[in-house]
């Protein structure tokens, strides 16, 4: 895939990663991955409340919903970081900086 049709922009510097949309694909493909998370949501939260009507107990409600829960969306997030990186542009912010840096100081230093 060529760098102008990919449709994330992965930003790597020393404090973290962002990645973010790049064109309407990566918006499309971001507000896929946000109805899946919006869907498995919306099953624990309704799971709930059934589970509360059913006369669950408190432990039984975090053993079967939530620790499932979180455990899926665990999966999801890597899964879609792992799904965006892949088809993102890298840019190492700290390699721009450190050229930034250099053609500040040979002004300075032409200034003189």
């Amino acid at each position: 895939m060529r760098d102008e049709e990919k449709p994330f922009v992965y930003y790597k510097s020393g404090s973290g990663v962002k990645i973010s949309p790049r064109n309407a694909a990566g918006w499309r493909a971001f507000a896929v991955w946000m109805l899946a998370l919006f869907a498995a949501s919306g099953i624990f939260v309704w799971a709930s409340a059934v589970a509360d009507e059913a006369g669950w107990d408190d432990r039984k409600i975090l053993l079967y919903l939530l620790l499932p829960f979180l455990i899926v969306t665990t999966v999801w997030a890597l899964a879609m970081f792992r799904y965006m990186k892949a088809r993102s542009e890298i840019i190492d912010v700290d390699n721009l900086l450190e050229i930034k840096r250099d053609i500040e100081r040979s002004d300075k230093r032409k200034r003189r």
